[in-house]
């Protein structure tokens, strides 16, 4: 894999994050979207007054939603919506948890050590078209003390996923 091409692939990656989130923003705060966002609150109270003024405020994408989202325990969360947004947010934290701690064991110790190697030689003059060969197990040296290590937080990775 080429280094422009990885870092063009997560500006890409970061840039539909960032609209996805804006627009999720944007819609949740619209008066007839309630039903779908907060369907048993509907339900409790009646449909939404419908507002025809135009309200510039629900047009500004606002991040306040994102703590508020962390806060309720499962019951609050299921008193207020649906059961599907319980599993998901079940699914979601699952998620957190298994890829933060493979990643934590990724970039602190798996990635030092193969950098580390001499299998392959590393030339830094022309390093956005140089290939990341030089982060994989690749150029860790054969029956070395490290590539045992390495082979070990793998394993150890791949434990904590499970």
């Amino acid at each position: 894999m080429i280094l422009s091409a990885l870092l063009t692939s997560v500006g890409i990656n970061l840039g539909l994050c960032l609209l996805f989130f804006t627009l999720y923003s944007i819609m949740r705060k619209q008066p007839n979207n309630a039903k779908v966002y907060a369907p048993r609150s509907v339900a409790a109270k009646g449909a939404p007054a419908e507002t025809n003024g135009f309200d510039f405020d629900r047009l500004l994408p606002t991040a306040g939603w994102v703590k508020r989202a962390w806060q309720p325990s499962e019951d609050q969360l299921l008193s207020v919506t649906s059961l599907d947004a319980v599993v998901f947010m079940r699914i979601f934290i699952f998620s957190l948890k298994v890829f933060g701690f493979g990643g934590i064991i990724g970039v602190f110790v798996l990635l030092p050590i193969n950098f580390l190697g001499t299998q392959l030689e590393v030339d830094f003059s022309d390093l956005p078209n140089k290939s990341l060969d030089s982060f994989s197990i690749s150029n860790v040296d054969d029956g070395s003390n490290w590539y045992v290590c390495g082979s070990y937080g793998r394993v150890v990775e791949n434990c904590g996923k499970y």
